[in-house]
Parts: structure tokens; sequence; C-alpha cells
């Protein structure tokens, strides 16, 4: 990593490499410096959409429409920061909405995206890497591996991340952290994570065997149900039973038309009984259908207590990934271990609050979704309690409500309780009798 005098471009696409991002070290003071140097080539160029490719390492979706904006209406560099944030609301192609365009001193982020998949890319300072050095990590690793780990210290991820409740199987020690950069389905950034309690990386193979995927009837629809994401339904359903590792059954997994499967329709109930029929169930549901990728391009890097695997997709897309990593390993790799979760369930590796954008109620609910994340990281759904009225709970206690969901009593008195859930702090009754 350079140390000379500059700013750094990252850019996320599913269409960039193994990793799927194409990280740049650009020669420029700062980010408003190096906008105002571009739009003054973009002003006389004759092509402006193509300023920065060369320096940026190839196109970057929408940033060229800017620069063609900046030629044809002869656009004058901007001399601040809240200038720059006003003509690049103004010009710069974002395919969605205004909170998809985020600047202040020291980091831009954009999220946008094509006909198919999310694409982000970021332009920060080095002042912005030093302040928010862990949750970069991940997002300026480069290499297609990552580094061996193995400590004892313990990990509490940074952010909530959903159980992966099973039936079947004896808990034990640890946990395995599953993070999947996929895309199918009109998914893709940020990705999905989840967390398999009381097992580690090296006996997590004959645990998937074991186990079979809690499934209930999701909210919005009787017919889809709420259980594993599907590339861990794949994942076991492709396990062999002489597998000890993931490595040979991610290989399968990455040789499987995981795409055209998904976009049939309703994947929720397939690998979701026994392992013994799982495989055949997505066998029959591929049949007929082939993988764009190359399976050959498709590699894993492996030790005991990560796994990385880069799925070749096809000729168009690249590679997607997906990584699994146990507490061993993410107490020697902290940074890389909570930048990796952040990766997966957000597209902006910043904190980020703009006042002059949120009114005070968005403001407050930002803080009440916070105060949630904090209260509830680290902790497994399967603890909490169903909420009703008659029982008693303490504080510190995980409870489930049927209508607000998931939340963390704060305070219990003689016959009321206060509870934080992600939309609201409220008060409930406890301990009712009669």
């Amino acid at each position: 990593m350079s140390t000379s005098k500059g700013i750094w471009f990252v850019y996320r696409s599913h269409y960039a490499g193994p990793l799927s991002r194409r990280v740049c070290r650009l020669d420029a003071p700062s980010v408003l410096a190096w906008f105002q140097d571009r739009i003054a080539d973009a002003r006389g160029a004759a092509r402006p959409a193509e300023v920065a490719d060369v320096e940026l390492g190839g196109s970057v979706h929408g940033l060229g429409t800017f620069f063609e904006a900046v030629k044809k209406h002869q656009l004058p560099a901007p001399k601040s920061i809240s200038a720059l944030r006003k003509v690049l609301r103004e010009h710069l192609r974002v395919d969605g909405g205004p909170d998809d365009l985020r600047l202040d001193d020291h980091a831009l982020r954009v999220l946008t995206g094509d006909e198919r998949v999310k694409l982000a890319y970021f332009f920060f300072d080095d002042e912005a890497t030093r302040e928010h050095a862990t949750r970069l990590a991940f997002l300026m690793h480069e290499e297609a591996e990552l580094p061996e780990g193995d400590a004892d210290e313990g990990f509490t991820p940074p952010l909530f991340v959903p159980v992966l409740e099973s039936s079947g199987g004896a808990g034990g020690e640890g946990a395995t952290y599953a993070c999947l950069l996929t895309f199918h389905g009109g998914r893709s950034i940020p990705g999905e994570a989840g967390v398999f309690p009381g097992v580690r990386l090296a006996g997590l193979a004959a645990h998937l065997r074991g186990v079979v995927p809690a499934a209930k009837p999701a909210s919005w629809s009787a017919d889809w149900l709420d259980t594993w994401p599907v590339e861990l339904r794949l994942l076991r359903a492709m396990m062999d039973e002489g597998d000890a590792a993931l490595g040979p059954a991610l290989l399968r997994a990455a040789a499987y038309p995981l795409d055209a499967v998904v976009g049939q329709g309703n994947h929720t109930r397939l690998g979701i009984g026994p392992h013994a029929a799982a495989r055949a169930e997505f066998e029959e549901a591929a049949a007929g259908q082939a993988p764009q990728g190359d399976p050959g391009q498709s590699f894993v890097r492996e030790s005991e207590h990560v796994s990385l695997l880069c799925a070749h997709a096809s000729a168009r897309f690249g590679f997607q990934q997906w990584i699994f990593f146990d507490d061993r390993w993410a107490a020697e790799n902290p940074d890389l271990a909570e930048s990796i979760l952040r990766y997966a369930r957000e597209w902006d590796p910043f904190p980020w609050s703009d006042p002059s954008k949120r009114s005070a109620a968005e403001g407050a609910a930002e803080k009440q979704s916070g105060a949630w994340d904090e209260a509830v990281a680290g902790r497994a759904v399967a603890e909490a309690r169903r909420y009703r009225p008659s029982e008693r709970f303490a504080a510190g206690e995980l409870l489930d409500h049927a209508k607000f969901g998931l939340g963390v009593v704060r305070r219990a008195e003689a016959t009321t309780i206060e509870v934080t859930f992600r939309d609201a702090t409220r008060k409930l009754a406890h301990g009712l009798t009669g």
C-alpha cells in the first residue's frame, strides 16, 4: 500500500476481478482537488466521459455522465466540498435516491447500478483511511486470499448478524460467520451475512450434514419460507459424506447454475429437509440449466479457521465471493473480520450522518436503530423469549414481540419493562396475573 501523498479510489464492482473490486492510488492532495483537476480536463476534452478512465483503471458506471455534463454546460470547478456536493447531485448519474450519494470533507461514496447489479465506488483521503482503518480493511484488501489466524481472545461482531438457526445439531464451542457477496434475483450489493453458533470452521462440514435448516412461513407470503440463504442451502446439499472441509463442496456449489434456478421463482423450499435429499432437490431444480461461469476459473483459499471461495459467475460478470471464518480467526484478525461483516451488510463502509438532509425524526430513527444494533450485536436470536404480558423479564434479556420483533429489555420494574426495538423504545407490561 502506497504511503505517498494522494487519495484512494475503490470500485466495488462484480465485473472487476476475483474480489470484485478495483483499488487505485490517485495523485491528488484531496478529493476536492482531484475533481477540480478532472473538471478542468473535461471542459476541453474530445471525449469527456473518458477523462478519468486511465487513472481509475477503466470506466466507472455513471461517472462519465458527470464529465459529459461538465463539457456540455461548461461547468466551473467547485471551490468547496459543499459546491462539489451540489454539482454532483445535479449532474452525476446515480441510479437510486439522494442518500446513494454521500460526500463529506474526506470521502465521496456513490451507490449506483446498471440493469443487472448494484455497483459502488469510493474516493477518500488518507485522513479517512486512518480514522476508519478497521472499517476499510477488507475494502482495501487486494489479495484473493485471507491470512491465517488462530487466537482465543474472543470476538464480538460490530453489528447484528442473523443466526442461521437449525435443528438436529448439538451445540459446541465458538461460532462460524458466513458472508455471501453474491448477486441473484435482483440482490447484489451489499450481500448477506449470518452466523452458525456452536461450531467452528473445522467442524462446519459435518455440522451442515447433520442439521436441518430452520424454516417457517415468511411474514409476507405463506408460499415463501424464512430460512437459510439459498447459497448456504446449496452448500449443504453439495456436501459429500467424506468432506472434512468446505473446499470441495464450495467448488461444487460454484459449478451450479444458481442464478438460473433462483430466477425460476420460489427457491425457499429447496434443501430444507434431510441432507440425503437436499442434493437431489437442487439437481432436479437445475435440470436443463448450465452454469454461465467457467468452473475451472473458480478457486478456494482455505485454512483451518477461514475459507474464501471466488466463484466465476460468467464471462460478463466475473466473480462472486463466499467467505467463512470462525471466532478464532476473527480474534487474530479483528479488523478484517469486522470489515468483512460490514461489507456483507452495508454498502457504505463509512459512518454517515448528513444533518442538512435529515429531519429531526429521521435523525432520531437512525439513533434508535443504532442503539438496537448495539444492543443485539453478538446475541443469538434463539435466545429470545416470546413476549407475553404474563411472563416476567429481566434487564438485558432478549425477547421476541409478535408485532415489534426482536427487542432488548433495558429496564425492568414491578409491572412494566422498557424495551429497545429497532424502531422505538417502548414500555410494556410484564408479570401480569389473572
